[in-house]
């Protein structure tokens, strides 16, 4: 079962607005499900804006010349969003 499975067998739907999720209704959520959420709110993210047809991912790997690769953990994002973000800081980076 998805995390978002989790919320919709309960009644509540999701969605993400810029870097926010929003779960409604939220005067109907327990603390129980309030710590879920919290828990897992990058899962949650990245499972309901999959559904837009784009992939997303959280983490990405970065490859810099002359540096060991390293992994760039963000908001979900896409490939094209992960690349310029890391080539801000080394513009020669490339994403996998």
């Amino acid at each position: 079962m998805g995390v978002v499975d989790y919320l919709h067998d309960r009644g509540f739907s999701a969605e993400v607005v810029g870097n926010r999720l929003w779960v409604s209704p939220s005067s109907r959520l327990t603390q129980e499900e309030r710590r879920y959420i919290k828990l897992h709110r990058l899962e949650l993210m990245v499972e309901v804006v999959a559904n837009d047809g784009e992939a997303r991912s959280s983490h990405w790997t970065v490859l810099v010349t002359g540096y060991s690769p390293f992994t760039m953990i963000v908001e979900p994002m896409t490939h094209t969003e992960a690349l310029a973000e890391a080539r801000m800081l080394w513009p020669e980076a490339n994403v996998e």
